[in-house]
């Protein structure tokens, strides 16, 4: 069996602009249909399948550089700007380039795991784990709840990109100049 295909139909996915999942509905009789062990692999076929319906008409125009989730340039540098402290400075600096994973973790189970953990970067998950021991005996309607809960952690923890605030009417090279000055200030490079 082509694994890719694993539970089509079982997880269905609704997704935001982020590409996170903001609802998901299990099919109420999914212990019937697969193992526990398979409900990872079917719930990122559901995901894959969203994401698909998201992204095909963007697809089908051919501009794939309209699928990317790299902010601009502009608003890389604004919200780097904007920042506190050389932590966050850098890790916005690996997010906006794509080098970041989120992380978001469901509550924890009687067997010591989360429930359901989920990746993501700034364009997409990555992957989904459900752990099968607590699946095995658990309602598909809590599997649901909890990828969403995990998504709603992912969120909170992803930049908010932004061309706005008081950097906003200062022109690139401004900017350029204003992040080179600041990033030498939180590094002690001045």
């Amino acid at each position: 069996m082509n694994n890719s295909l694993i539970g089509v139909g079982l997880f269905e996915i609704t997704l935001d602009d982020g590409r996170l999942p903001v609802q998901v509905d299990v099919n109420r009789n999914l212990h019937s249909h697969l193992d526990a062990r398979d409900f990872s692999t079917a719930a990122m076929t559901g995901y894959y399948k969203a994401l698909w319906i998201r992204d095909a008409d963007i697809i089908a125009t051919g501009n794939f550089s309209a699928l990317s989730a790299r902010p601009s340039r502009r608003a890389e540098i604004i919200t780097l700007l904007d920042t506190q402290s050389l932590a966050e400075f850098e890790m916005i600096e690996r997010a906006a380039r794509g080098h970041t994973e989120f992380i978001g973790t469901a509550a924890t189970t009687s067997f010591g795991m989360p429930s359901v953990t989920v990746t993501a970067n700034l364009s997409r998950v990555l992957g989904i784990s459900i752990d099968a021991r607590w699946a095995a005996s658990t309602q598909p309607s809590y599997i649901a709840y909890d990828i969403v809960e995990c998504a709603n952690r992912i969120r909170q923890q992803r930049p908010r990109f932004h061309e706005s605030g008081s950097w906003a009417d200062r022109d690139d090279e401004d900017l350029e100049n204003e992040l080179r000055e600041y990033k030498n200030y939180l590094t002690g490079n001045l």
